[in-house]
């Protein structure tokens, strides 16, 4: 269907509501992207004297390659890359993905493989396995380069995008141990360049627009659902082409974690939203609201305070070198946390290293992107959140978040 320019394609199925306009990423600054990224990787792997490694999880493929790929949602037929220490990256990919690969990724060579493997399973049946011929081909691929100390990832946050099956007949195809790749990957990723930050930046700016898009819409009356597929339908109108999660809690008498359910939202009872969505070229924005939906009472006023007073003194201290165990400490205050841990970093994944706990002493670094996220339960009133992203810089933070409203909106 052809459309006039500066009108929305999709206004024929969204009864004339607006969508927001893709955002196209350049091609040409990905590219210097993705090159400066394997630079600082391959120098950590001479470092640690690493000859390749090997990713299987949908953020490190995309950090290597730039290739934007959905069928990570398809957990059947693995997506493997290999960096080696001189820059050069190949992808282990299934046959039906290699020419997508091809024209998508940036400079990236292709290994494909086919399958299945047919394993017999206990008890009758049998398993179509695709993992085993993915890395058969790995080792195929790491034996035609002559690698001989070979690292994947085996910890540090990341979800294994191999089974234990598959990982196992991997040790067995590769001479020397396998090493951990966990501390080079998240020693390039954890500090965020200038183009990934902007990045974060328009993300946030969708979901900015989708708080106030839902502020004007929610309705006091509706379950936990309705109000979470409203949430979700005004995401993707502002531009989110993928959706982390949404959180919504009406009541606030539950922690923030779990639903939604077909609770009504009622008259006097407090809100908890939260949205953490993509836009193309996959970084994320996470930051939550609180609202009210009569005049606060002055104990639901007190408590939301608190968790703002929290925001207030970790903006104070921020910095480049400072321990995140003194900036656990400082959110948390005098109050308690409901989580062990008062915030989180985030990027091309939700959540990412570090975790702001008390127990962790390492100095943040400049570049580093963190989610601020005091949280505390006060009897009578409920849990509460509040939540700002920032970028640490060398003598304080940058908001990439608009800042967490001070004083609590009433709406419905």
């Amino acid at each position: 269907m052809s459309t006039e320019q500066g009108t929305d394609p999709l206004a024929h199925v969204t009864g004339g509501g607006a969508f927001a306009p893709s955002v196209a990423i350049d091609r040409a600054d990905l590219a210097r992207e993705v090159a400066a990224r394997r630079a600082v990787l391959g120098a950590a792997m001479r470092e640690e004297g690493i000859d390749a490694i090997a990713v299987a999880t949908e953020a490190n493929a995309f950090y290597i390659t730039g290739y934007e790929t959905t069928f990570f949602g398809n957990r059947s037929k693995p997506f493997v890359v290999v960096l080696t220490a001189d820059g050069a990256a190949t992808a282990i990919c299934h046959v039906g993905e290699e020419t997508s690969v091809r024209l998508d990724a940036i400079d990236v060579a292709v290994h494909p493989y086919v399958g299945p493997e047919v394993l017999e399973v206990h008890g009758g049946g049998v398993q179509i396995d695709y993992q085993l011929p993915a890395v058969d081909a790995l080792a195929e691929h790491l034996g035609a380069i002559g690698a001989q100390r070979v690292a994947i990832e085996e910890s540090w946050h990341f979800i294994p995008g191999f089974t234990p099956l598959a990982v196992s007949r991997l040790r067995d195809r590769v001479a020397a141990p396998l090493l951990d790749a966990s501390p080079a990957l998240w020693r390039a990723r954890r500090v965020k360049s200038a183009w990934e930050q902007e990045q974060m930046r328009r993300a946030a700016d969708a979901a900015a627009a989708t708080h106030a898009a839902f502020a004007d819409l929610a309705r006091v009356g509706m379950t936990e659902r309705e109000l979470g597929r409203l949430l979700r339908w005004l995401a993707y109108r502002e531009g989110a082409e993928k959706i982390g999660y949404t959180g919504i809690i009406a009541g606030v008498d539950r922690a923030p974690l779990g639903g939604p359910t077909d609770r009504v939202w009622e008259r006097g009872q407090m809100l908890f939203v939260d949205v953490c969505l993509q836009l193309g070229g996959g970084y994320f924005a996470d930051f939550n609201r609180m609202y009210a939906s009569a005049d606060p009472t002055p104990e639901q006023r007190s408590a939301y305070a608190q968790v703002c007073d929290g925001l207030d003194r970790a903006s104070a201290i921020v910095r480049a070198g400072l321990p995140i165990d003194e900036l656990s400490h400082t959110i948390i205050g005098d109050g308690n946390t409901i989580y062990a841990r008062v915030g989180h970093g985030l990027g091309l994944e939700m959540p990412e290293p570090p975790s702001l706990s008390p127990q962790d002493p390492t100095a943040l670094r400049a570049g580093e992107v963190i989610c601020l996220e005091p949280n505390c339960h006060v009897p009578g009133v409920g849990w509460l959140v509040s939540e700002e992203t920032v970028v640490v810089t060398e003598s304080g933070l940058e908001l990439l978040s608009p800042a967490f409203p001070r004083e609590l909106e009433v709406i419905g």
